[in-house]
């Protein structure tokens, strides 16, 4: 299993430092980011500490957190002493808060909720999953990787079916059947052009979703990466 990654948004410090020791410890993979706009074009990580001062985001930090989570879809734990605390309030835009001196015991124990709270909600049925691939059937929206990826309403229904129906493969007569309706003219090309369309969306390099059964049809991988 691969090692929980942690972006911490902060000024490099000593007391940063000994966290990131003690995290790398604990079987973290940590690292450093100066601003918001390097995340974007970070690799997705599994959660983000943002350190916060008195002289740092302001009354600008909510808009920041939730800036972030619709880019990122990550859990944000604010590391904040005891007087920034009482001033941000009724603020919850952020997942949790830790307070200065930070406790590694503590940090690990609310990131380890944070992740078991993500894990449950993904298996709920508000969503569906399939690697790095996320549904939110509420929302009706598609996230790879934590980014939000812009679907038409046809290729939205078409990977709701196959993730649902993840690792058995669906014919394209299936597929046609149950997306386009009994009553559609379209042959195997429909099929076939909208699933092209949809991998150009969501796949690349380092992820392969869609499997073609050569003769058959498609089906969602269960282990894909």
């Amino acid at each position: 299993m691969d090692s929980p990654s942690v972006f911490i948004l902060a000024k490099e410090s000593e007391l940063i430092q000994e966290l990131i020791n003690g995290l790398n410890l604990i079987g973290y993979e940590c690292e450093i980011v100066a601003s918001e706009e390097e995340l974007v074009n970070k690799e997705p990580a599994d959660l983000l500490l943002i350190e916060v001062n008195d002289n740092t985001f302001g009354p600008n930090l909510s808009d920041i957190v939730q800036r972030i989570k619709k880019e990122r879809h990550i859990a944000i734990i604010l590391l904040a002493d005891k007087k920034v605390f009482r001033d941000l309030g009724n603020d919850n835009s952020c997942d949790d808060f830790i307070l200065k001196p930070y406790n590694l015991a503590e940090l690990s124990v609310r990131v380890k909720r944070l992740q078991s709270k993500k894990k449950r909600r993904e298996e709920s049925a508000e969503y569906l999953v399939a690697g790095d691939i996320t549904i939110d059937l509420l929302k009706c929206e598609v996230r790879v990787s934590g980014k939000v990826v812009d679907l038409t309403f046809t290729e939205y229904e078409l990977l709701k079916l196959l993730i649902r129906q993840k690792g058995h493969v669906l014919t394209r007569e299936m597929l046609l059947n149950e997306i386009w309706g009994y009553d559609y003219f379209g042959g195997d090309r429909t099929v076939d052009v909208h699933i092209t369309r949809l991998r150009n969306k969501i796949e690349d390099t380092n992820h392969t979703f869609i499997e073609t059964v050569r003769n058959i049809g498609y089906r969602i991988k269960i282990n894909d990466g």
